[in-house]
C-alpha cells in the first residue's frame, strides 16, 4: 500500500497541481489532503477550483484552519470557532476577521455545502482497518499542533489537552497518523494514552513563506512498518505578486 500524503496547498492551484502530479508518478494507491487546501480570507486562486480538483480526484480530506472560518462564518459555529483561534499564543485573528464574509462569498454555494461536510478528522478504511488517522493541527483542534513543538502552536496546549488528544477513540488502533499544519515536513513516533507506538507524518506546506516550493510525503507498507520519503516539490505560481489580503486571481 502506498499513500500520498499533501497538505497546506493554501488554494494555490498549481502548488496542488503540482504535489498531485509527484503522488502520482509514485503510483500512490491514495493520496490524502491534511487541510488548509483554501486559504483565509482569500485564495490566490479561485478556491473553486481546488475544490474542484479534489472533488474530482476523489481525495479524502480534512478541513484545517484555513477552511474553518469560511465553512463557519454565518453559523452557530462561528464565535466558538474565533475562540478557539484566539487562545493560540500568536497575533490576534482581528486584523483578517472583517475579511472573512468576502471569502466566503468567493464560494459557490455548492462547493461552501460541500466545504461544510468536509470532516475535522477521519480514520481511514480499506488500508488496514482503522490504522490511519488524518487529521490538520492536533487531534481535536486544527488550530495547535502537538507534533513538533512549536512556541507558536502549542503554547497553550495544557498537558490535559495533550493527553485529551491522545487520547481520544479515533487514535485508539493507529499506527499512522498523518497531519499539516507546519513550516515543513515532520516525521517522529508518539506514544498514545493506550501506550499504542505511533508513527506520526507532517505534510509541509506553507507556499507563501517560499511560494514555489513546497513538499509530498510518499508512504509505503510493509512488513517492518511504514516507509515515508519526503519529495520536494516546486511550482510557478500564477501571480507571485499576489498577498493573502487580496481577493483570489480571476482569469481574464
Amino acid at each position: 500500500m502506498r499513500l500520498g500524503l499533501i497538505g497546506d496547498t493554501h488554494g494555490d492551484v498549481p502548488s496542488l497541481e503540482a504535489t498531485l502530479a509527484v503522488c502520482h508518478e509514485a503510483h500512490c494507491d491514495l493520496v490524502v489532503h491534511c487541510g488548509d487546501f483554501v486559504s483565509t480570507p482569500f485564495s490566490p486562486d479561485p478556491p473553486g477550483e481546488t475544490i474542484a480538483i479534489l472533488r474530482r480526484e476523489g481525495i479524502p480530506c480534512v478541513v484545517g484552519n484555513g477552511e474553518v472560518y469560511l465553512r463557519d462564518w454565518g453559523t452557530p459555529r462561528w464565535e466558538t470557532t474565533v475562540a478557539m483561534r484566539r487562545a493560540r499564543s500568536d497575533q490576534s485573528p482581528d486584523y483578517f476577521l472583517p475579511l472573512v464574509p468576502r471569502g466566503q462569498a468567493e464560494l459557490s454555494a455548492d462547493d461552501l455545502a460541500w466545504l461544510r461536510a468536509v470532516p475535522e478528522e477521519l480514520v481511514l478504511d480499506g488500508v488496514r482497518p482503522r490504522d490511519v488517522y488524518v487529521c490538520h493541527g492536533m487531534p481535536g483542534n486544527p488550530f495547535n499542533t502537538l507534533w513538533p513543538r512549536s512556541p507558536i502552536y502549542d503554547a497553550n496546549v495544557t498537558d490535559a489537552m495533550r493527553d485529551a488528544a491522545l487520547a481520544r477513540p479515533e487514535l485508539a488502533d493507529a499506527d499512522l497518523i498523518l497531519c499539516g499544519h507546519a513550516p515543513g515536513p515532520h516525521v517522529q513516533h508518539e506514544e498514545l494514552a493506550n501506550g499504542r507506538r505511533t508513527l506520526v507524518v507532517r505534510a509541509s506546506g506553507w507556499p507563501f513563506r517560499g511560494r514555489g516550493r513546497t513538499s509530498v510525503a510518499i508512504l509505503t507498507s510493509g512488513s517492518a512498518g511504514w516507509e515515508v520519503l519526503i519529495k520536494p516539490v516546486t511550482f510557478t505560481p500564477r501571480d507571485p505578486t499576489w498577498t493573502w489580503d487580496q481577493p483570489s486571481r480571476r482569469r481574464a
